[in-house]
């Protein structure tokens, strides 16, 4: 089964910022995502306490967070790994 990928505007915005070589690190990882986007720990995992199932990919120094709904795959952000904690909590609030 092949799942569509899409990027929210934060997503868009925060590979924008991302130094060349990182950016394409990110984004040869995102297109693993429409072919499977629920894989074995430790670069997939599912994050605990929410609502509605979000999973971390782990890309270098960066993570990428995202939801899956049927066969679409919604990246929310992509992000610095020391930032996680601050976002997940902005994104739980």
């Amino acid at each position: 089964m092949s799942f569509r990928v899409q990027l929210t505007r934060k997503a868009v915005a925060d590979l924008d910022r991302l130094p060349t070589v990182d950016r394409d690190d990110v984004t040869d990882d995102l297109g693993t995502l429409a072919e499977r986007p629920i894989g074995a720990p430790p670069r997939v995992k599912r994050l605990k306490g929410r609502g509605h199932p979000l999973y971390r990919l782990r890309s270098g120094d960066y993570r990428v967070l995202y939801r899956i709904d049927e066969a679409v795959v919604t990246v929310m952000r992509v992000i610095n790994r020391r930032d996680l904690e601050r976002i997940l909590r902005q994104l739980r609030g």
